[in-house]
This record gives structure tokens, C-alpha cells and sequence, in this order.
């Protein structure tokens, strides 16, 4: 058995030596083109993941890539009734006004929306100035492979944006990136323009839904009062009475005045019948005693006593003039509630407060070629060396089987 294993060992080394004499002389070294064949063929992982996409981007950033300009602006939303912490806060607040952090995210989640670019698209040329000569290929809006439409455009512009919101100050910080200096400060004035109108927007609606709210109170009280004063109207004309309580008082001071007189009549009556019991003026004392009774009883029968009485009818005027008193509170209050909604709709009012202008820039940040060029170097090595090692693995699993 060994024996044939080295019969066979011999023959594969007589077989190897003979191909490598047929193919190359001994001594003699490979002409260039045919090493550098060679060597592209055993390198050829290296070339395809790094050499390769290294010359193209050093290409790209070297000779294509446009120089892109940025314009920054800074500015803060602010309230005059808020509470707020922090240095500027403090010192806006000692001004009579603090920051709106809340109202600082409306402002940055507007920027960042489809509303901002159709705004800037509608007024201010947004894709005209994605799509200027100077741009690259890469970079400029649409692109040459893609068709120009509304979701392409809107992730460009995410791309040229950077906007964030300092949370210990308030102040937001927006950047813009463009092709030609004046672009970018004009894209960012745009944009600081368009929050101030989202914000003169807000201010506007809270004010509007503020007052007609209180608006719409006023011209409910005002209804009810008036239909209370007409049904008070009413009444008076259907019972033919100003003032049930006045004439009800007249009609008390007249029992009143009678029951004095009567009981006058009664004692001259009593004192009489003890001195002169037969005297004519007894009968006539007795008729007028008698003829105040029937009156009185007569006077509080129409005071109380009766549906007809003036007891019903002072109890449903006193309803009445109740419920009118009721509805001219209620419009006292609602016009009071008025005068205070139009006081606190101005006090409620949010401004965004420039702090920095955008600036024109003078000098193109953008790109950062070595850095940029150093990544993708670095990125095209890490893929190599981990492809080369699933290679490897492969390889000695295969050999191991």
C-alpha cells in the first residue's frame, strides 16, 4: 500500500515539474505584460474592491466633485407668557418675554417638511438652484439616471439642510448647502421667512378661534336677553300691567288705609252703641263697616286668593325679570370675557427672533475630499479584508472535506 502512495507522489511531482518546463524556462524571467497578467489575476480580488473604486473616487473628488457653499442663520421662537430655565432664556424673560421650546420644534418639523419645499419650489426657485452648471453629476437635482419628481426632490433637500434646536437655550441653528454662495443664503433667508409666516399663521388662528369663541358668547347673550325683553314685553301687553309688584303695593296700601279707617269705624261703632244705642248714626257707622269689609275682601281676592289674582302674575313677572337680570349678567361677562380674549390674544403671540442673518459664504466647506477619499478607502479595505477572509474560510473547509 505505500508503495503505491509513492508511485503516485512521483508521478504527481513528474506531472507538476513538466507542466511548469513546458510553460516557463528555468532562469529566464516573464516578459511584463505577461507578469502583470499574471499578478492581476492573483490580485484580483484587490483590484475589483479597492484599486478600482480608489481611482474612481479619487476621479470623482479630485476633478468632478463640486464645490458646495454653506449659509448658516440662528434664531429662537419666543412667547411673552412662558416659563422657561437656561442663560438666554433668562435673559429674554427679564425683557418680558421667554422662549417657546415647544413652538421651536413646530418650527424645525415645517423646515424639514414637503410644506417647506413646495414654499421654496413655489417662490424661490428651489430646483433651479439643485440643478445649477456648476453642480456634478452626483450631486445635482434629478439625477442623470433618475426622473425628476416630488420624492426625489424632497430626500435632495433633506440632504442640503441641517437644522437643530439647542434645548438649554432655545436657540435653533439652520444650515444650508448650495452650489453657489448666493444660493445658499438666499435658500436659508427663504426658509427663516417661510417659519416666520407659519408662526404669523399660528399667531393669526389662535387669535381669530380666541375671539370668535368669546364672539360667538357675546351674540348668544345678546340673543337671549333681547328675547327676554321681548317676552317681558309680551306679558306686560297681554296682562295689561307695567308692574305687577308696583300696582300689587298700591293695592296693599289701600287694604292698609282701609283696615284703618274700618277699625276707626268700629270703635266710633262699639262706642256708640254704649252711649246711644238707639242713635241713627249707629245704622250708617254700620253700612260703612260693612261696606270696608266687602272692599278689603274685595282688594285681597284681587291680590291673592284666585287664578285671576295678581299673586300668579307678579310670581311669573318676577320669573321673568328674574331671567332677564340672569342674561344681562351672562352678556356683562361675556363682553368682559371679550375685552380679556383680544388682551390675552395679543399677549399670546409667538415670535421667532433672528438672532444671526444667514451669511453669505466666501468659501466652499464642502466637500471635504480628503476625508471623504480616506473613508472610502478605508471602507473598500474593510470590505476586501473581510470578503478575503469568508474566501479563505470557504477554501479550507472545502479542502477539509
Amino acid at each position: 500500500m505505500s508503495r503505491i502512495e509513492n508511485n503516485r507522489e512521483f508521478a504527481d511531482f513528474v506531472t507538476l515539474v513538466t507542466a511548469r518546463s513546458s510553460s516557463v524556462v528555468i532562469g529566464r524571467p516573464l516578459p511584463w505584460p505577461q507578469s502583470i497578467a499574471k499578478w492581476m489575476r492573483s490580485q484580483l480580488l484587490l483590484i475589483v474592491m479597492v484599486i478600482i473604486p480608489g481611482l474612481l473616487g479619487g476621479i470623482y473628488y479630485g476633478f468632478i466633485c463640486a464645490d458646495q457653499y454653506i449659509s448658516e442663520t440662528q434664531f429662537v421662537v419666543r412667547s411673552p407668557n412662558r416659563n422657561s430655565a437656561g442663560l438666554l432664556s433668562g435673559f429674554l424673560q427679564s425683557t418680558g418675554f421667554v422662549r417657546a421650546q415647544d413652538d421651536s420644534y413646530i418650527v424645525t418639523q415645517f423646515i424639514k417638511s414637503r410644506a417647506a419645499v413646495d414654499a421654496l419650489v413655489e417662490k424661490d426657485g428651489l430646483k433651479e438652484k439643485l440643478s445649477r452648471p456648476e453642480a456634478d453629476f452626483l450631486s445635482r437635482y434629478p439625477l442623470s439616471w433618475s426622473e425628476g419628481n416630488g420624492e426625489g426632490l424632497f430626500k435632495h433637500y433633506l440632504d442640503i439642510i441641517n437644522i437643530r434646536t439647542d434645548t438649554g437655550s432655545g436657540v435653533t441653528t439652520l444650515s444650508v448647502r448650495a452650489f453657489r454662495a448666493e444660493d445658499a443664503q438666499r435658500l436659508a433667508s427663504a426658509l427663516v421667512q417661510h417659519a416666520e409666516e407659519l408662526i404669523n399663521r399660528l399667531n393669526d388662528r389662535a387669535r381669530a378661534d380666541a375671539i370668535r369663541y368669546a364672539q360667538v358668547e357675546v351674540s348668544d347673550s345678546q340673543v337671549r336677553l333681547s328675547n327676554m325683553q321681548k317676552t317681558l314685553t309680551d306679558f306686560r301687553n297681554r296682562e295689561s300691567l307695567v308692574d305687577p309688584t308696583k300696582q300689587s303695593t298700591a293695592a296693599l296700601d289701600m287694604i292698609a288705609r282701609l283696615s284703618d279707617d274700618l277699625a276707626a269705624s268700629k270703635t266710633r261703632l262699639a262706642a256708640l252703641d254704649e252711649q246711644a244705642p238707639q242713635s241713627p248714626q249707629g245704622e250708617a257707622l254700620r253700612a260703612r263697616v260693612t261696606a270696608m269689609e266687602r272692599q278689603i275682601s274685595e282688594e285681597r281676592a284681587h291680590i291673592v286668593g284666585n287664578d285671576g289674582s295678581m299673586a300668579p302674575r307678579i310670581a311669573q313677572y318676577e320669573q321673568l325679570l328674574l331671567e332677564r337680570e340672569m342674561a344681562a349678567k351672562m352678556l356683562t361677562s361675556a363682553t368682559v370675557s371679550l375685552e380679556n380674549a383680544k388682551i390675552d390674544a395679543q399677549r399670546q403671540q409667538l415670535y421667532l427672533e433672528r438672532i444671526a442673518d444667514p451669511n453669505l459664504p466666501d468659501h466652499a466647506l464642502y466637500p471635504k475630499r480628503i476625508v471623504a477619499f480616506s473613508m472610502l478607502l478605508a471602507i473598500c479595505f474593510a470590505c476586501f479584508w473581510i470578503t478575503r477572509f469568508f474566501i479563505n474560510q470557504v477554501y479550507e473547509h472545502a479542502a477539509q472535506q
